[in-house]
Parts: C-alpha cells; structure tokens; sequence
C-alpha cells in the first residue's frame, strides 16, 4: 500500500524499466522468431526431417527476452516503497539498456529464416548458418551487461 501512496519515489521509475526490460525484447523475440518459424514450417512441408534445424532456427531469437526477463527479475527485486528517484533512474536506465539492445532479433529473424532454407538446401552449412543468426546476440549480451553493471548502482 505505502508503494502505491507514495508515487514520488523511484519505485515507479523502476516499474517501467521492469517492463521494458522484459517488453521490448519480448516484442522484438516474438517477431524474430516468428519469421524464423514461418520459414521453418514451409522447409518441413518438403523436409520434415529439418524439423530439428528449424526449431533451433526459430529458437535463438528468444535470446533476448531471457536476457531481458532476468534484468526484469532484478529490478523487481530491488522495488521497495523507500526506493530513491536516484536509485530508480537506474533502474529504469538499466530497463533501457537491455530493451532496446533486445529489439535486435527483428534483425535477427531473417537471417534465422534464411538460415532454414540454406540448410534445407545444403544440410553441410548448418554451423555456419547458426553462427550467421546467433551473431546479432551480440548486441543484446552488451545491453545485458551493461543493465547488469547499472543495476549494481540502484
């Protein structure tokens, strides 16, 4: 209740970098992935023996919203009705950092797409397809280290 009466402190601020924290790369996972699976399920109509390949395809794009939903999980962990507007910026900045850098997997999607299909075609390019998707994971690792050093100032 004190958390809800006292709206001047850094308790909202921290709320919404929660949120985006796990927002944002949920958004940018769901599209990356979705196009990563679109793709996949018109390789197994021809191919169902690339069901394997392409659910690995689809998968990697979830990356950033794990990454996300453990920042998120931090933030919350450190709400508390006597938080300071200082101590909440962080947070919220924290939030940021890793939402924005975990908007990458729209990128990502159809790269993964493109990867099924290689595969598909020319099963001896799975690695190398693989590497080509999960190398836009490297922008969400930064934003989650970096959310992760701020959250160490909140």
């Amino acid at each position: 209740m004190a958390l809800v009466e006292n709206l001047a402190n850094g308790a909202i601020l921290a709320a919404v970098g929660a949120g985006l924290a796990v927002g944002l790369p949920g958004l940018g996972s769901a599209i990356g992935s979705g196009l990563g699976g679109a793709s996949a399920a018109g390789v197994i109509a021809e191919k169902k023996e690339e069901f394997v390949h392409g659910v690995i395809f689809a998968a990697i794009p979830q990356t950033a919203v794990i990454l996300g939903f453990v920042i998120a999980i931090m933030i919350v962990g450190k709400i508390d009705a006597e938080m300071t507007i200082v101590a909440g910026a962080w947070c919220l900045g924290a939030g940021l950092a890793v939402g924005i850098a975990g908007l990458t997997p729209v990128g990502q999607g159809p790269v993964a797409a493109a990867g099924v299909g290689s595969t598909a075609r020319s099963p001896d390019t799975f690695v190398q397809n693989i590497i080509f998707t999960a190398l836009p994971d490297i922008s969400v690792v930064l934003g989650f280290v970096i959310a992760f050093m701020m959250l160490g100032n909140a």
